[in-house]
């Protein structure tokens, strides 16, 4: 009976001194009460900070910073601590420190992928360098790219400014820098380009029901809209490639965000049978590439559009209703039911 009545008097007691003032508190604590720090340990200090909150509306205030961006927490974290009245929060300047080092990180590696400068073999150093310089000064995220334009131009020869990313991307823990090999390598000779062509670079997903053949049509009746896109992007950037992997702009690779919108107007407007339903998904790989051979579709040595001259496109994985599906793939998905 005395252990019952401590137990209830425990519970009682936190109960009475808990209060969202105090688990707003104890967030702003957090990598203090922890030990650990968001930079090494984010995990260790998301857990410690979990157990220690006492109230509900406090758990849900924590799961919404929990599901925000990192600058998004800082900003709804500062805003509700000056709201309670919390004069010091030493977890907004961490949250901080962790969205500007992820701001930096990503700048780092979008630096060494040849993906994102393609073509850069084919141009002499000069041209490199220069193609560097812009991305940085219109592209970089982080302020701390932009101190890299200095130590790139000052390089005294293309190992040097090579050694420079590399420096860069060991520091954030970035141990393959591809473009560095491009910048210290030779000239290569131009390849020789062929026609403009929008086209899928993996077997579409279909999620409910959607005949492969219907999407095969559709995609084909787009395709000539979404040449005409990409064409009027090399316009302006003879060397844009790049792949679509979502409707959402920030989640694609084609460097021009004009022409990536365009085809996902295209793909929008889209009409497949209708169905009564359920709502049908069909994620769909895309990519922007010169890479065919010359010459019309369906000639010698070059691919036709896929579903072209009635040969239906590869099967798609179709998965049953419930399963959940991959990351994000393609352009087209989530859809409203075909003809909605």
């Amino acid at each position: 009976m005395t252990g019952a009545l401590l137990v209830f008097g425990v519970i009682g007691w936190k109960l009475l001194v808990t209060t969202y003032k105090g688990d707003v508190r104890t967030i702003c604590d957090g990598e203090v009460d922890s030990g650990y720090t968001l930079e090494k340990d984010m995990s260790k200090v998301t857990a410690s900070v979990r157990q220690h909150l006492g109230t509900p509306e406090g758990n849900t205030f924590f799961s919404t910073l929990s599901d925000a961006k990192l600058a998004e927490r800082a900003k709804k974290l500062k805003g509700e601590a000056s709201t309670l009245g919390i004069g010091s929060c030493p977890m907004v300047a961490a949250f901080e420190k962790a969205a500007a080092e992820g701001d930096y990180r990503a700048d780092i590696q979008h630096l060494c992928s040849n993906v994102a400068f393609s073509h850069l073999a084919e141009q002499d150093d000069a041209a490199r360098l220069q193609r560097l310089e812009d991305w940085i000064d219109q592209g970089a995220k982080s302020p701390r790219t932009k101190d890299l334009s200095d130590p790139l131009r000052q390089a005294a020869t293309p190992s040097d400014r090579a050694k420079v990313l590399r420096d860069a991307a060991n520091k954030v823990d970035i141990f393959s820098c591809d473009l560095a090999k491009t910048l210290e390598g030779p000239v290569l000779p131009a390849k020789g380009k062929g026609i403009p062509m929008v086209r899928p670079f993996g077997e579409p997903q279909i999620i409910g029901v959607l005949k492969p053949e219907d999407v095969a049509r559709v995609l084909v009746d787009a395709t000539p809209a979404m040449n005409d896109c990409y064409k009027k992007g090399l316009e302006k950037k003879p060397d844009l490639e790049g792949k679509v992997s979502s409707l959402a702009p920030a989640d694609q690779t084609v460097p021009d965000k004009e022409t990536a919108m365009c085809i996902l107007q295209v793909l929008k407007g889209m009409e497949f049978p209708k169905n009564p339903g359920p709502l049908v998904s069909l994620f769909l790989p895309l990519e922007l590439t010169t890479s065919a051979l010359p010459g019309p579709p369906g000639a010698p040595g070059v691919p036709a559009a896929p579903g072209a001259s009635g040969a239906p496109m590869p099967a798609p994985v179709v998965r049953p209703p419930g399963m959940p599906r991959p990351g994000p793939m393609g352009p087209m998905g989530p859809m409203a039911p075909p003809g909605h």
